[in-house]
């Protein structure tokens, strides 16, 4: 796969279903960046498969305004292969074994909770039968595709999965941050609220809704006058001696 606009080059074709599995893996599998989960997504990329001159033609200048790479795929785990918001596919030129292999990617990506990753175009209707679990990802093909309709729907699919992106890391901050607090309270015996704020940088009441959502979850953490904090507690009432 190359693209026009940052020049993307894969690795050969021997290489390629290896490459997609990985891409699968890092997708669903959250990894730790700098004391926060983060996990493997792209909101500024297209891939493009099979599309004739006129389709090539009106992409490239889209995607020229929008400052959207596009990577030119030429196979079809290229589709997978390689992160991003958007394939857009030219399903005339796909043999029917090639759309059963994404659509099989496809279910493999909603079985593993990562359905906003999905998003196909096609340039024109498709002769075959999708899957009725796959429609959901497919936008609808209208009569005719005109640069004024493909900006639209590219504009919408980049703001959405950049909106999708954030949510997650907003997601993934609360929860390393809510982990971060059970941790240094069994290790620790107290957390004190003006050490979670700095090093998360949060307010106090964010953490103390934090507490909340533990206690509710079945913890009991509670403040402790002498000590100036908040320790865990067990059923008893005991404190916890967790290591």
């Amino acid at each position: 796969m190359k693209s026009k606009n940052s020049e993307h080059i894969l690795q050969d074709s021997r290489k390629r279903d290896a490459k997609a599995i990985n891409s699968l893996k890092n997708r669903t599998v959250v990894t730790i960046k700098d004391d926060t989960q983060v996990s493997f997504s792209s909101d500024n990329a297209i891939v493009a498969y099979h599309l004739d001159k006129v389709m090539t033609d009106i992409l490239s200048s889209i995607a020229n305004k929008l400052k959207v790479t596009i990577s030119w795929a030429d196979c079809v785990t290229d589709l997978i292969a390689f992160p991003a918001f958007m394939n857009i596919v030219n399903p005339l030129k796909l043999t029917e074994k090639e759309m059963d292999e994404v659509f099989q990617w496809f279910s493999f990506l909603e079985e593993t909770g990562d359905p906003k990753g999905l998003c196909i175009l096609f340039t024109s209707v498709p002769t075959f039968k999708i899957p009725a679990k796959v429609k959901k990802y497919i936008i609808k093909t209208p009569e005719i595709i005109d640069g004024d309709y493909l900006k639209l729907k590219i504009l919408n699919k980049r703001t959405s999965a950049a909106r999708h992106k954030n949510q997650h890391r907003s997601y993934d901050r609360k929860i390393f941050r809510i982990l971060s607090i059970l941790k240094v309270l069994k290790t620790q015996k107290v957390m004190h609220i003006e050490d979670m704020c700095n090093d998360f940088n949060v307010c106090p009441k964010t953490i103390k809704r934090d507490i909340d959502l533990l206690n509710a979850l079945g913890e009991i953490i509670e403040y402790d006058k002498v000590k100036k904090g908040y320790v865990l507690l067990m059923e008893d009432g005991a404190y916890s001696q967790h290591l």
